[in-house]
């Protein structure tokens, strides 16, 4: 949101504090020091929590009654008019929480100055957020359940469908299409875990620290923090104004996020390619080349395994910000807030995007069948011999040589003649059951690509769900 009008030396920024200082702030360090260009995405929890502090501050005894009321509806005009889109910033704010502070004094008068009564900007600054980091919490949990509501749907539409695992980016072994899918929708499960983990980190309110010290006055914190939605207070003030692991670990679950999604987007980048054309992409998250019309590029994938650099980098920015501050706030930590703005922010367009993207994406079942290698089958092969009584050491040894004699010859090693298959007892028989299908389903063991094994998982996906 723009900030309008000239400043004035020795007002605007500085007049918070110009009691103390004879002259204004220099031109070059207003620049420096005003953050509301960043920190205005805050206004929403800023709001509340001076609507919150004026309950405590009536509870200590500094406004009466009709005071807090007083105040409580002249904080909910200026949180109306700013979600309406109203632009009441001007150039003299320096940040979100003095900008609240002057357009609720113009309103409702000197009553607006016992706002900051009892609190510092410290851990009112902290309280801000970390109600945001709360609240986005919240609505990329709820966006990754999204995520997998269409992980599962797609799984159920797949489960009838074989498609080859891979390790190292070679085919290793048959794997149902289910399997693969639910492999995406666990590891999100883990995400929501390492996000929920982060809003408990956060749900400690620090307001009635101060500045470090805490409040002179008895300011009920439980209280306040019950109005807000923290489970608790904090335990300690210094603590509570000038720590931001809390943040800190919200980016590294982001960063965890982002890593997942970039290795699934790899996938779909890979698989979309004509050298593959295991899936098609839903056109709408493709586009072309200004260059050769008949491109058809899998550019939202591209972007997402783009964006966990982003992620990554915000929390190595936070980090580095972080290390060596000596106790106590700082103000070093002006610099907390945007790499958790643009981690939210790139992290939900990301899940909204591979949402649809998984919901609309077409697995190519002939394309797959003919590019799975027979070879897919060689380590189901060793197993029936351990089975027939070999050990696996030479029941491995025997199957290379198989592949190893079918692949210098550019057959199948299914294909190989009668006689290189003298090592293999019962070879008619064992090679009958060297199927794509029969492969699968003798994995149903718990986690298992079995059909059996699948379906436990999918009822245990739908149990997360509910």
């Amino acid at each position: 949101m723009a900030r309008k009008g000239k400043k004035e030396k020795g007002k605007g920024v500085a007049a918070m504090w110009a009691g103390r200082f004879t002259g204004g702030m220099a031109a070059s360090m207003e620049r420096l020091s005003v953050s509301l260009d960043v920190d205005s995405k805050l206004y929403r929890e800023d709001i509340e929590g001076s609507m919150a502090h004026s309950h405590g501050l009536h509870a200590a005894g500094v406004l009466t009654s009709k005071e807090r009321d007083k105040m409580i509806a002249g904080l909910k005009s200026v949180l109306d008019d700013l979600e309406a889109g109203k632009d009441l910033f001007s150039s003299s704010d320096e940040d979100i929480h003095m900008a609240v502070e002057r357009i609720l004094t113009e309103r409702i008068g000197d009553l607006g100055k016992k706002l900051h009564t009892g609190r510092s900007r410290n851990d009112q600054v902290a309280t801000d957020f970390r109600l945001y980091v709360m609240r986005r919490t919240e609505e990329l949990v709820e966006q990754i359940e999204g995520l997998q509501h269409a992980l599962l749907q797609r799984a159920k539409e797949y489960r009838k469908d074989v498609m080859p695992g891979y390790t190292h980016v070679q085919q290793a072994q048959p794997i149902s299409t289910a399997h693969y899918l639910l492999s995406f929708f666990f590891a999100l499960e883990r995400d929501k875990s390492r996000l929920r983990h982060a809003w408990e980190t956060a749900g400690e309110m620090p307001l009635g620290s101060g500045a470090l010290a805490g409040s002179a006055f008895p300011y009920p914190r439980n209280l306040v923090a019950q109005r807000l939605g923290f489970p608790t207070a904090t335990r300690n003030s210094i603590d509570a104004t000038a720590h931001r692991d809390f943040a800190l670990e919200f980016l590294g679950a982001l960063g965890c996020l982002g890593v997942l999604l970039s290795s699934y987007a790899e996938d779909f980048v890979i698989w979309s390619s004509s050298e593959f054309g295991f899936l098609k992409l839903g056109e709408a998250y493709t586009s072309g080349s200004s260059m050769m019309p008949q491109k058809r590029n899998s550019d939202s994938m591209e972007l997402v395994r783009g964006k966990a650099g982003r992620m990554l980098g915000a929390y190595s920015r936070l980090f580095t910000v972080l290390k060596g501050l000596p106790h106590g706030y700082d103000r070093d930590l002006q610099e907390d807030k945007e790499p958790v703005f643009d981690a939210a922010e790139t992290a939900e367009v990301c899940l909204q995007v591979m949402t649809e993207v998984v919901s609309t994406l077409q697995f190519q079942r002939e394309a797959i069948l003919k590019k799975m290698q027979p070879a897919l089958l060689a380590t189901d092969l060793a197993d029936l011999l351990v089975e027939a009584g070999i050990p696996f050491r030479e029941a491995h040894h025997i199957v290379g040589r198989l592949i190893g004699e079918a692949e210098a010859k550019g057959i199948s090693f299914l294909d190989l003649p009668e006689k290189s298959w003298k090592d293999v007892p019962n070879a008619a028989a064992l090679r009958k059951k060297l199927t794509f299908a029969e492969s699968i389903e003798r994995r149903n063991i718990q986690g298992g690509t079995g059909s059996k094994s699948v379906a436990a998982q999918l009822k245990e996906a739908e149990k997360l769900l509910k």
